[in-house]
């Protein structure tokens, strides 16, 4: 009554999957590779290591926002408070306790998703506009903590020795190596988090949380999960950013507008597009750069950048890169049919 089952056709799409899978690993690895080696190139130290590093905190950062907001669905505006988190507790064991700069990153990674971690469990039953606001509140109030709380030395700010690694000093250049290696490290966790159940999960809460809940995916476990998972590797990035310079403040770190450079940065290159970060991150911290001394009105480029992106192009500037390559893929996956059907 069929016909006849034609076995080809059952495993192209299996297939295809797996030539896309390699596809996405060479490109990686070749970023990846890249990436390592740009400190080493003539020129690239002092300020220019300091601005590349910075690239790469707000990349991870906006990695941090896209795993919440991108595969999850819940707009985040408190993420700077993570950046905090991650940022003082590296400051405080590296200062304090002499732990190698690692350490001090990891250990401000998992203290940051520790408060993820109860924030998704208080947070629990919030959704669009209301999380939105509980999470800016939350910003709000780790700014007000490292303000006001002696141990934190407020606006005054604290000091940190030079950066060390296995016991030997670190220059600019060694920090952006330390700063790539983080980086590349969390794009492999997320690039393995969306390719697993877990991620699968995240998206089927982001895209109908109601079916997914009547097909057996936990609610509460995959929302906590995510904000868990999505504040650590933001915490990360606080870690990183708090040795660039060897410093930090309430000034700086109690500033809300980190928060919302971060939701713009993962809006603008793509909040579900695994080079969105990278795209986000670079315009945000270069924007003010290539403005000079219009860098005041950087604010005023980023909202227009954001509603255009958020009018235009849904899915990002990543989005639209990968739109023709993407067409590309499902002509060559799904030819047109030149005969007649028997």
């Amino acid at each position: 009554m069929f016909g006849p089952v034609n076995k080809s056709s059952l495993n192209r799409g299996t297939l295809a999957n797996i030539t896309t899978l390699r596809q996405n690993w060479g490109l990686m690895i070749a970023l990846f590779t890249a990436a390592l080696a740009f400190p080493f190139l003539p020129g690239v130290e002092g300020w220019m290591a300091s601005q590349a590093a910075l690239i790469v905190v707000y990349i991870i950062a906006a990695q941090g926002v896209s795993i919440l907001t991108g595969y999850t669905g819940l707009v985040t505006v408190g993420h700077g408070g993570f950046l905090a988190i991650g940022a003082y507790t590296s400051a405080l064991l590296t200062k304090y306790f002499a732990v190698d700069l690692i350490i001090g990153i990891i250990s401000g990674a998992i203290m940051a998703g520790v408060f993820g971690f109860l924030l998704g469990l208080v947070f629990l039953r919030l959704s669009g506009a209301f999380m939105a606001i509980g999470t800016l509140g939350f910003a709000f109030f780790v700014g007000t903590i490292v303000n006001n709380i002696p141990i934190f030395e407020g606006r005054e700010g604290i000091s940190l020795p030079t950066n060390r690694v296995l016991g030997m000093e670190i220059g600019d250049t060694g920090f952006l190596v330390i700063s790539v290696i983080a980086l590349g490290l969390t794009t492999l966790l997320i690039y393995r988090l969306v390719h697993s159940g877990v991620g699968r999960a995240f998206m089927a809460l982001r895209d109908a949380e109601r079916a997914a809940e009547s097909s057996g995916v936990n609610r509460v476990k995959y929302r906590t999960l995510s904000f868990t998972i999505s504040a650590a590797v933001t915490g990360v990035a606080g870690g990183l950013n708090a040795h660039i310079v060897n410093y930090v403040s309430a000034e700086v770190f109690a500033d809300i507008w980190y928060s919302v450079d971060f939701l713009v940065a993962t809006v603008v290159g793509g909040s579900a597009m695994l080079m969105g970060p990278f795209i986000g991150g670079f315009f945000i911290v270069m924007v003010p750069f290539f403005l000079e001394e219009l860098a005041d009105f950087s604010f005023i480029l980023k909202g227009v950048v954001l509603i255009g992106v958020l009018i235009l192009a849904p899915a990002g500037i990543a989005g639209v890169i990968a739109r023709p390559f993407q067409a590309l893929r499902a002509k060559r996956i799904c030819p047109k049919s030149t005969g007649q059907p028997k």
